[in-house]
């Protein structure tokens, strides 16, 4: 890792750099919820094509549950679906 040295701060970078990721202090860090802890970061390797001529049916109530849980509901029925399609 290339520790970024600058004049205008007291870090200590090259020491931060040397330190383990098992070191890190989480304690004071409040506690994911279980709604998010399945949560994974995405990259993904092209951007999401939108095609609207493409619709799905979703059933009212799952798709109330997913607005009433989940403030960016489609991207989370996305990610379902493609822990779905992971799994099998």
């Amino acid at each position: 890792m290339n520790a970024k040295t600058t004049t205008d701060t007291q870090t200590d970078w090259d020491r931060l750099s040397r330190r383990d990721d098992n070191e890190i202090d989480y304690s004071d860090t409040p506690t994911l919820s279980k709604s998010r802890k399945n949560l994974r970061v995405r990259l993904p390797n092209a951007p999401t094509i939108l095609i609207e001529e493409e619709n799905i049916k979703i059933d009212a109530d799952v798709l109330a549950w997913f607005k009433s849980h989940e403030s960016n509901y489609k991207e989370s029925i996305n990610q379902l679906l493609r822990d779905y399609i992971t799994k099998k």
